[in-house]
């Protein structure tokens, strides 16, 4: 049995802590990261090599085009002037 699901090899790693972007690995085991850095492509069960690509780990895209305008999120706050 191998180590981890999925193997991304040789990515350009953004990690979002503020740490400036790395050259990397990132493995996944059952659905979650369980290392980043170097990792052995044996290891996995399916490799991505994303050479010349961004990996951004656990980013979550919060950009919406909803016209619903926050209403139904009590804790929201509309911008100055829009509401």
């Amino acid at each position: 049995m191998r180590e981890y699901d999925l193997v991304i090899k040789n990515g350009t790693i953004i990690d979002g802590t503020g740490l400036p972007r790395f050259k990397g690995d990132l493995a996944i085991r059952n659905g979650r990261i369980a290392k980043i850095g170097r990792v052995d492509a044996s290891a996995a069960r399916e490799v991505i090599d994303a050479n010349g690509l961004i990996v951004a780990p656990g980013f979550v895209d919060l950009h919406t085009t909803t016209t619903r305008r926050f209403i139904g999120i009590p804790t929201a706050r509309y911008p100055v002037g829009t509401a």
